[in-house]
Parts: C-alpha cells; sequence; structure tokens
C-alpha cells in the first residue's frame, strides 16, 4: 500500500502552540472535516479519544497514530501533523509526540487501516526518516518530505 494516494496537502498540519493532547486531537479531527463533512467534529473527537484512552498510540521514537474507525467514513484519510513542542500522548515511558499520524478509516475495512499502520511505520523507521520530517518548516515541506519518504519505500 502506497501512502501517496492518501495524502492531501490540505490536510497536513503544523501545530506551533498545541496545548495538550486533546487540542492535537481536536486539529486533527478539524483537518479531517475538509473532506468528512458528513461527520460531525464531536465524533471524530470522541472516536480518537475513546481510542487513546484504551491504549495510547504513541511510540518510543515520538510519535503518535491516533486513530479513529467509523462506519460512516467511506474513503481512508490520513492528516500528518509536527507539533511544536510536543504532547504527551499518554504514555510516561514515552516522550512527547511531535510527529502525528492521525488516520480516519471505515470500521468494515480494517485490514485496510493495519495496512496503513503498518506503511506508516515502515516510513518512519527509515534512515534518517524522523529527522527529514521533523525539520519541515511548514505544511507544505512536510507533505512534500513524506511524499519522498513514501517513494523511497516503495
Amino acid at each position: 500500500m502506497r501512502l501517496e494516494p492518501l495524502l492531501n496537502p490540505d490536510l497536513v498540519i503544523v501545530l506551533d502552540d498545541a496545548s495538550d493532547k486533546d487540542a492535537v486531537l481536536l486539529a486533527l479531527a478539524t483537518a479531517a472535516r475538509k473532506v468528512l463533512p458528513h461527520i460531525s467534529e464531536a465524533d471524530l473527537v470522541t472516536e480518537l479519544a475513546d481510542r487513546e484512552r484504551r491504549h495510547s498510540t504513541s511510540t518510543p521514537e515520538g510519535v503518535a497514530f491516533p486513530h479513529a474507525m467509523l462506519s460512516e467514513i467511506e474513503s481512508t484519510v490520513v492528516v500528518p501533523a509536527l507539533i511544536r513542542p510536543g504532547v504527551n500522548f499518554g504514555s510516561d515511558s514515552h516522550p512527547p509526540c511531535d510527529l502525528i499520524f492521525g488516520m480516519f478509516g471505515c470500521a468494515e475495512r480494517p485490514f485496510s487501516h493495519v495496512r496503513l499502520l503498518a506503511r506508516l511505520a515502515r516510513i518512519s523507521r527509515g534512515p534518517g526518516a524522523l529527522d527529514r520530517l521533523r525539520s519541515a518548516k511548514d505544511p507544505s515541506e512536510l507533505y512534500s518530505t513524506l511524499v519522498e519518504e513514501d517513494r523511497r519505500h516503495g
């Protein structure tokens, strides 16, 4: 599964003053609504927050993969975000997360979601990938860097 077809430059965000995880989840939902206008922001935030309450999606590398699965979502939506400074995503053993991949998918197609998670994890583990993504100065640069990283992984 390639990531590039799922990326939309209008959904990439950089947050310079997110106060906490809830503010990040709200920003992800707000961005996703640009292409999911038929789903309320509140429903998207609730689904993201419920998933995070069950188990944090953060990693030891300071990356988080919050995701929401709703039957009303027809096509997978990815919202990449840089958070400066990073915020705690619920795990005391992980550093604050500053690179976030918000994912919104169809509850009836969980395998597609798993494949997307695997692709994002592979891209994130590439040599120097996190440094290149984190050095993006704005949403446009984050988008182009993410596309380049996706292409590196065939």
